[in-house]
């Protein structure tokens, strides 16, 4: 192969890897400090506005995991409530959004995704789920924005791991028999929200 071609081979695939890589990488030298992402802190906190996990449609989870649903994981809440098992999520439509206090662009997609919480939240039911993170910097975020859906911890990053990607945020669309309707990598906005949500109107 000619140099020149080796050469704008190289970088195609340098572009390539920085695209798949431009959200909140979770390793520990990438958003936010070490302590924030190793040092998880559980206990759940009050946060003024953001319900108790207990208003989630749940239904008995047989325990099992498909490709089209997700994993059978149970998550504790960040504020006072049941632990909630990902795979048992079914009723009406649930918003899973994956993100972190530490994320930059989780920080600005969380206002957008209160709105549409705001706008949709009688359809769609939404649900955050802090990820490598410590509770406190996750419920003080939460309360600066005004966050009023649920939220669950996740501080070893099992469900980004489960869904193989490298950093946040991520969505993921439930339709009302708890299987994946779409998966949105990376910050969203309004119109792609939108489209989000067109995967699971009803006829």
């Amino acid at each position: 192969m000619p140099r020149a071609d080796r050469w704008h081979r190289r970088v195609g695939l340098l572009a390539l890897a920085a695209v798949v890589l431009a959200g909140c990488a979770t390793d520990r030298d990438a958003g936010g400090t070490g302590a924030e992402q190793t040092a998880p802190d559980q206990t759940a906190i009050e946060v003024q506005g953001v319900p108790s996990c207990a208003e989630l449609p749940q239904l008995a989870s047989s325990g099992e995991t498909t490709s089209d649903r997700l994993p059978s994981l149970r998550l504790s809440c960040l504020t006072p409530g049941p632990t909630i098992d990902l795979a048992a999520l079914s009723g009406r439509p649930v918003l899973v959004n994956l993100w972190a206090s530490w994320c930059g662009p989780c920080r600005e997609e969380m206002p957008v995704l209160q709105a549409a919480h705001e706008q949709y939240g009688e359809q769609v039911q939404f649900l955050g789920v802090d990820t490598k993170d410590t509770t406190e910097a996750g419920a003080a975020f939460l309360d600066d924005i005004g966050v009023t859906y649920p939220q669950v911890v996740d501080p070893e990053g099992e469900l980004l791991n489960h869904l193989a990607v490298p950093g946040l945020p991520v969505t993921v669309l439930l339709d009302e028999e708890g299987r994946i309707a779409a998966t949105h990598i990376g910050q969203l906005d309004s119109e792609s929200i939108e489209e989000l949500l067109v995967s699971v109107e009803r006829p």
